[in-house]
């Protein structure tokens, strides 16, 4: 969400005042736009979402603007166009209930009382009246706001991804191996993410179990991102491949370890766009995921990577046959690389731009106000 906001910001400043309400704002932002803090601190999660949603409420109901636009359900005024990037009750329909189930208990308690109040938040917000129009970053997200908030057609509004930034690289690759000690011809599985609990990093380790005695070259798995590290170290031990998974915590640079990557695994529970996987497809690597929403339009003819069942032998099984048979990998990527190149940040702001148009009554220069 917020890699979307701010290319948005950078295309659309030149023919919009920007007025953004918001809990902190990028140093190369604050120089676009007229920033207006709404100050909440950071965790608790449902703490913040319930501060934010009173104070930025009241805040956004003493701004005049001529398009209201809000990173979703997150306050309680009436707004012009809401851009969904997640769908509270598209997770719930996929996975039945309010947060990953494999997550630790504090973690589930945490994870689905806030996600009880942005629930709360979409059937307030998602209705005739409350908002004008729904941007939806895919299909499947139009498709899961369609079932669960009839009334408002949404209209689809992907992400996009930069190529030029997420492209195959030679010497990044040698780079990044070198540094983890990983050998040329060893195969990398690349896992990107955050939340490893929603993000099924634990499937993909008993997955990278399963894979490692079926692949004739070394097999590693590269996990980017911040999470539990003693949880899921503790993990690989018990499937017996700790030596083979590269932890290598949350990078600046993550463009350098897709690079690096042959493979690039998505075992989520929920998606409702991921960037991950089309920044993946940029650099050329093949996808391996189930079905989520945004991946099934990337990988839907089954050229630009593989979908398969959301269980560790599945995913196994795809990483194996990838992992022995680099002319496959390398023909997906090609493709993958192709597909990915469809979608652009130009597309993606200008789709948004198309919902502003839709309820503006010709202001020479009219004011946004995001939140």
């Amino acid at each position: 969400m917020e890699r979307a906001f701010a290319e948005l910001v950078r295309r659309i400043r030149n023919r919009y005042d920007v007025v953004v309400l918001s809990s902190d704002l990028g140093d190369d932002l604050r120089r676009l736009v007229e920033w207006r803090r709404v100050p909440v601190p950071r965790r608790p999660a449902p703490l913040r979402f319930a501060l934010f949603y009173a104070i930025g409420g009241v805040r956004l109901a003493l701004t005049r603007a001529d398009v209201v636009h809000t990173l979703g359900a997150i306050v309680p005024n009436a707004v012009d166009v809401a851009s969904v990037h997640f769908c509270t009750a598209g997770f719930v329909e996929r996975v039945g209930r309010l947060g990953a189930p494999t997550a630790p208990l504090v973690r589930r308690v945490n994870t689905g009382l806030a996600r009880a109040l942005f629930l709360a938040a979409e059937r307030w917000t998602y209705r005739p009246g409350r908002v004008r129009r729904l941007g939806a970053v895919s299909r499947g997200v139009a498709a899961e706001l369609a079932r669960n908030y009839p009334g408002i057609a949404p209209a689809l509004t992907p992400n996009g991804v930069d190529t030029s930034r997420f492209r195959p690289d030679e010497a990044a690759r040698r780079g990044v191996r070198t540094e983890l000690g990983i050998a040329p011809d060893e195969v990398v599985a690349l896992f990107v993410g955050g939340d490893w609990h929603g993000k099924g990093l634990a499937l993909a380790v008993d997955a990278l179990a399963r894979a490692q005695p079926r692949s004739p070259a070394g097999l590693r798995l590269l996990v980017v991102g911040d999470g539990d590290r003693r949880r899921f170290d503790a993990l690989a031990r018990e499937h017996g491949v700790a030596e083979h998974v590269v932890f290598a915590g949350r990078r600046r640079d993550p463009e350098r370890y897709y690079a690096a990557a042959d493979v690039f695994l998505l075992p989520s529970w929920y998606e409702t766009f991921s960037l991950a996987a089309f920044e993946a497809a940029s650099s050329g690597l093949p996808v391996v995921a189930s079905a989520l929403n945004g991946v099934e339009e990337l990988l839907g003819d089954g050229r630009a990577g593989l979908l398969v069942p959301r269980d560790a032998e599945s995913f196994a099984a795809a990483l194996a046959a990838l992992a022995s048979d680099p002319d496959l990998r390398r023909r997906l990527g090609t493709h993958a690389r192709d597909r990915a190149s469809e979608y652009t940040w130009d597309r993606s702001a200008q789709a948004v731009e198309a919902l502003y148009r839709s309820v503006l009554d010709g202001a020479p220069r009219p004011e946004a106000v995001f939140a």
